[in-house]
């Protein structure tokens, strides 16, 4: 290498030199760091190298100049041969920094020129730009997600729910969500808005995201359901509700059930739940709705292929064409509210929908209807109550009467035979004389034979014992008042004046009240002998 390559080698590695203290100065990851004082190092030894060989070709040149005829003399040999292999150390050196440079990568080389800074600020600024673009981007995306979902909650429609028994109803809920099914179709998370269900009641907590059960909650987060199957939101009708028809109707639990309607007065429906285990209630408008599925509309011919409501029956149709028509009620219409074994087990002993039972399809086609028997009523009773409506002996119309043990007179037919009467029947009628109702009015009231009369006379006697005894038992305690109060008076006489006449108030209205008693005993006696004597004169 010649004088000036050298020098603006030095001038290169000096500026390259300062570039990297200054990188030091800033303060980089200690990895860089070590990195860094490790170039400072080698360029540091590069400068002194390349400084060494500049001299030696300074002082050759210097020689030459002075004692140009040494020029060929063997000493100058020697010189030049040496300053050429310091240059080519010197190349292979620099070349192997120039890679070592390149290693290090662009953010530990700085820049030599004004040109690269540039280009690299272009660089950086057109990634800025993209990565912003990109940024903006999923921004977008994500605002119209967010005025999406923000549309669709709160909107109500008809969603699907499968029963754990295999039905498929349609019920009115509420969107809360937007969610993505398993296989990557669009979907929504819906709350029922009629649960009939305690899994299908919404969760409280849900909503404001304070459920500590999460998937183990025993109420209802929402279901996901695909936006395909869902349906436009149908207002209840109440207008087709009338008494005796069937509804849901909602509990004070939150769960809707099955009722039917006994009263509707100025907008409040008086319903009779279907459990036995639920009281009859008063709700409003707003806490009842037709049922779900109708009988009428599970029995209508003028059914949708596609409906709903029908895809919860199956049908089998037969390879040869023939059908047999359904039966006229619903069949299977009680297993919305099973689990559906019935069916299950049909289908598994080769019933076919609409077809007689039996090998040969020759058996019954309608459904057994369920009988509701009267309660508290024994089989053999209700067996004998059907027999008779169907011998048309007993009106269903009307009330059947119970027969109690009456008197004779009342309930005796027309054309039966007055009991004989004897010469005591006479006697007795005579000695008790007419009856007041006969002084009175002129009719006499029905007669008494002489069994109803011992019967009376003896409960009489019984009840006049009993006050006697009563107050047998009082004139004793009083008497024992007596003694109390006067060994009282006793110990007080001329110690409390105040205590002394308050005790001889008390002992004179314990006498009055004795001799009350002792005359109400007196009175019970005579009554008591006057009913023995009486007993003994009117009956023989």
């Amino acid at each position: 290498m010649d004088e000036e390559s050298l020098e603006a080698a030095i001038h290169s590695y000096g500026a390259q030199l300062q570039q990297v203290e200054r990188a030091l100065g800033a303060g980089l990851d200690p990895s860089q760091h070590a990195d860094l004082i490790q170039l400072q190092e080698d360029l540091k030894q590069l400068i002194e190298l390349t400084e060494s060989s500049l001299v030696s070709i300074k002082k050759s040149k210097l020689l030459a100049t002075l004692d140009p005829s040494a020029s060929s003399s063997s000493p100058v040999g020697p010189l030049e041969r040496e300053a050429n292999l310091d240059s080519s150390t010197q190349d292979e050196e620099y070349a192997a920094f120039k890679e070592a440079i390149a290693e290090l990568g662009t953010e530990h080389k700085p820049p030599a020129t004004n040109v690269e800074l540039s280009s690299k600020r272009e660089e950086q600024t057109d990634e800025k730009s993209e990565s912003k673009y990109s940024e903006e981007e999923e921004e977008e995306e994500e605002e119209e997600s967010d005025r999406e979902e923000e549309e669709l909650s709160g909107m109500k429609v008809k969603a699907p729910y499968y029963s754990s028994w295999g039905t498929l109803e349609y019920h009115n809920a509420m969107i809360v969500g937007t969610e993505y099914l398993e296989d990557g179709s669009a979907g929504v998370r819906v709350l029922y808005l009629y649960p009939t269900h305690k899994s299908l009641k919404p969760c409280p907590f849900f909503l404001d995201d304070k459920c500590r059960f999460k998937e183990n909650c025993r109420f209802s987060h929402g279901q996901v359901v695909s936006v395909e199957e869902l349906q436009p939101f149908q207002e209840p009708n109440l207008s087709t509700l009338e008494v005796g028809s069937a509804c849901l109707a909602k509990h004070s639990d939150g769960i809707w059930y099955t009722a039917k309607i006994t009263d509707i007065d100025s907008g409040y429906y008086t319903v009779k739940f279907d459990s036995l285990l639920l009281k009859e209630a008063v709700v409003e408008g707003d806490g009842i709705i037709p049922p779900l599925r109708s009988e009428d509309g599970a029995s209508s011919a003028e059914s949708d292929e596609d409906s709903v409501d029908d895809s919860g029956y199956a049908k089998a149709i037969p390879e040869n064409g023939e059908w047999t028509p359904a039966c006229s009620s619903s069949f299977g219409g009680w297993e919305a509210h099973t689990r559906g074994i019935g069916s299950k087990l049909l289908a598994q002993m080769g019933y076919e929908f609409g077809k007689g039972l039996g090998k040969n399809s020759e058996g019954r086609v309608e459904p057994v209807q369920a009988v509701v028997l009267p309660r508290g009523k024994s089989l053999d009773q209700c067996a004998e109550v059907l027999q008779k409506k169907k011998q048309g002996k007993l009106d269903p119309g009307k009330p059947r009467k119970c027969q109690g043990k009456g008197n004779s007179a009342g309930r005796s037919p027309a054309g039966s035979r007055k009991p004989s009467r004897n010469v005591f029947d006479f006697l007795n009628e005579k000695l008790r004389g007419k009856s007041t109702g006969e002084k009175a009015g002129g009719t006499a009231l029905p007669q008494r034979n002489s069994k109803e009369i011992y019967h009376a006379s003896k409960s009489t006697k019984k009840a006049l014992s009993v006050r006697l005894f009563q107050t047998m038992e009082k004139i004793e305690q009083t008497q024992k008042d007596i003694r109390g109060i006067q060994q009282a008076l006793a110990r007080n006489i001329g110690r409390h004046s105040v205590a002394t006449a308050q005790l001889e108030e008390k002992l004179a209205n314990a006498h009055k009240q004795l001799g009350q008693l002792q005359a109400q005993e007196a009175s019970l006696q005579r009554e008591q002998k006057k009913a023995d004597t009486h007993k003994k004169m009117t009956e023989f």
